[in-house]
């Protein structure tokens, strides 16, 4: 996670009520454990909004698989998350990394990001961080002839915002090897998840989003909303954990919620001594 400041003409700004240099970076990992690494973040508190094409100047210059933009006014914290590449929409890790940012610099337990897909909540719990996302509602999926090339044994496959292959084992689902210019082609998605059982209350899953500039992401806070409805109903329980097999891993605690919702608990660590500059110009 990178935390810095930007006022309106992207200059940097230096709030009297966070303790932070006006550029230097602070990383975190998210959804780490003491044996995987996680996915670190950037996160850039505004005053208001730039255009589209400046966040996307910054979130390359942050130079993280995602950086979370905040604005701070009267009305709330408004969240928006960017790629290298663009825009995307609905960031776990992001929203944890900003959340966390928030927290820590107003000495907060609780914070409410707005964003264009709805309200997201972050907290702290026993030492975690923990995150309310909607569970998504599957149907089929409409990409059916792409299946029989990805070379998978296929138990089942259905479709929310992303197209998910469930297959044998954990072994198949940490050798399989991606043809992205076949995952290029499924445009109606947004992602392709690959995922299978791995343990009596836990399942594995790999995350690949090459239309939006992410081949294979790291850990993937969102990919739960699609992956826990399914696993809870098909385990037959309300928690779980998971774990993601990039090449750096991810731990995920998560749990039924009210209303549809999930809950997904995960570690938020600093890296010690690892800020940089940012070099942010008008």
């Amino acid at each position: 996670m990178l935390v810095t400041r930007l006022n309106s003409k992207g200059r940097m700004y230096k709030p009297n009520h966070m303790e932070m240099t006006e550029d230097k970076a602070i990383i975190y990992d998210v959804f780490c454990n003491d044996v995987l690494f996680g996915n670190p973040c950037g996160v850039v508190l505004l005053e208001h909004w730039a255009c589209e094409d400046e966040l996307l100047r910054v979130a390359q210059r942050v130079a993280q698989p995602v950086t979370s933009f905040v604005v701070i006014s009267d009305e709330g914290y408004k969240v928006r998350w960017f790629s290298l590449s663009g825009e995307i929409n609905l960031c776990g890790h992001g929203s944890l990394a900003a959340g966390a940012a928030i927290m820590s610099a107003h000495d907060l337990k609780q914070v409410v990001l707005q964003s264009e897909y709805g309200n997201i909540e972050v907290s702290q719990k026993n030492g975690l961080y923990q995150i309310m996302l909607p569970g998504w509602k599957s149907e089929p999926n409409k990409a059916t002839a792409v299946l029989q090339h990805l070379g998978l044994t296929l138990l089942d496959s259905f479709a929310t915002r992303d197209m998910v292959v469930v297959v044998e084992s954990e072994t198949e689902v940490r050798n399989f090897q991606p043809n992205f210019e076949l995952l290029k082609k499924i445009e109606s998605y947004h992602a392709v998840i690959v995922t299978a059982r791995s343990d009596t209350d836990e399942y594995v899953f790999r995350y690949f989003a090459p239309n939006i500039g992410i081949l294979e992401d790291l850990a993937t806070g969102s990919a739960h909303c699609s992956l826990a409805p399914y696993w809870f109903d098909k385990i037959g329980t309300d928690k779980l954990s998971a774990r993601q097999l990039s090449i750096t891993g991810g731990y995920f605690e998560v749990e039924k919620g009210s209303v549809g919702a999930i809950s997904i608990s995960a570690c938020v660590k600093e890296r010690p001594h690892a800020g940089a500059l940012l070099g942010v110009s008008p």
